[in-house]
């Protein structure tokens, strides 16, 4: 043990003696400078990606009547707990917007255009007693401000259900939805798609996932996938699970782009309705083929349908928008 210990020192001697060219050293205040630099540009770029995202998606949900003939309260302020922040989130913070946080209350990052034009100003501060708000129909709500002022408001109405976004700080170019009506979509997803009517025919496309329950309908697949593979091993042993484990994939993998191919459309549909020009479309697939993997490779495992089929159905979408024709007559068409 002695012996495992002196050779272990020596090692650690001969490793700190090698001599290196690292240049001149480092203070901690000198790092901590430069941690809140970076966090000044990211923060930066996450602002940019959230009114984006966040301007996108309420354009679309004041237009989207989907199911019809349904009414809901919105509200969509997205605010953060200010004894979160560390000491070097605050300074960059303060560096970026020019404001001096509290320790306490709840810092606005976002407001949609329907209560900013009511005045609610983002990067105000509410009040560390301010409730959570759970908007109503028709029903008042008060926002109270750490300056004294108070703001009684009326939810927006719209025709759809309300959607939560988030917005990720990654360098993958994704938008995901998840059950609860959350919408996620990453930084890297806003550099990548730089047009607003652009980025809207992926919000769009994702918000067709919730609109027509694609997740709800994969949950009872996912469960009969799961049985049925349990029962075909029981009856036949591993040779004929194996075999239903294949057709079945390919089947849920057949169901999966066909979903894929629906929210395209739909997707589209809802840009369009929301006043976005929905020819940007070509450009968008254009760029995100270029940083998607395997975006161009036929595959009957893939749970998405090729790029450069979606691109020219699209295209297709756009040539008869230009003659004319609905979206309404293009589903009739397309389902003849």
């Amino acid at each position: 043990m002695r012996d495992a210990r002196v050779f272990l020192i020596l090692i650690v001697a001969i490793l700190l003696s090698c001599a290196t060219v690292t240049g001149p050293p480092v203070s901690k205040e000198e790092q901590r400078e430069a941690r809140i630099e970076i966090l000044e540009r990211k923060l930066k770029d996450y602002f940019a990606c959230q009114d984006r995202v966040g301007d996108i998606l309420s354009r679309m949900l004041e237009h989207i009547r989907y199911p019809p003939g349904k009414t809901y309260p919105y509200v969509g302020i997205k605010a953060i707990d200010l004894s979160r922040l560390d000491e070097d989130e605050r300074e960059a913070l303060h560096r970026l917007k020019g404001v001096v946080l509290p320790k306490k209350g709840y810092l606005i990052l976002y407001v949609p255009p329907f209560y900013r034009k009511r005045g609610v100003r983002a990067f105000d501060v509410l009040d560390p007693k301010q409730k959570n708000v759970t908007p109503q129909l028709g029903k008042s709500f008060v926002l109270d401000f750490l300056d004294g002022r108070t703001l009684k408001l009326k939810p927006e109405k719209i025709h759809t259900a309300p959607v939560r976004f988030h917005i990720v700080d990654s360098m993958t170019v994704n938008a995901w939805v998840t059950l609860g009506s959350n919408l996620y979509v990453t930084t890297a997803m806003c550099r990548t798609l730089p047009d607003d009517d652009e980025l809207a025919i992926v919000i769009g496309h994702e918000l067709a996932h919730l609109k027509r329950n694609h997740l709800k309908k994969r949950i009872p697949l996912y469960y009969a996938y799961n049985i049925l593979g349990m029962v075909a091993g029981s009856l036949g042993g591993r040779p004929a699970y194996e075999a239903y484990k294949t057709a079945a994939t390919f089947a849920f993998m057949k169901f999966s782009r066909d979903q894929e191919r629906e929210a395209d459309f739909f997707g589209m549909m809802f840009a369009h309705e929301a006043g976005f020009k929905v020819e940007k479309a070509e450009d968008a697939w254009l760029r995100l083929a270029t940083v998607l993997p395997g975006s161009a490779r036929k595959s009957y495992l893939s749970d998405h349908p090729l790029t450069s089929e979606r691109l020219a159905r699209m295209k297709k979408i756009v040539a008869m928008l230009k003659k004319g024709k609905s979206f309404q007559e293009i589903m009739k068409e397309s389902t003849k």
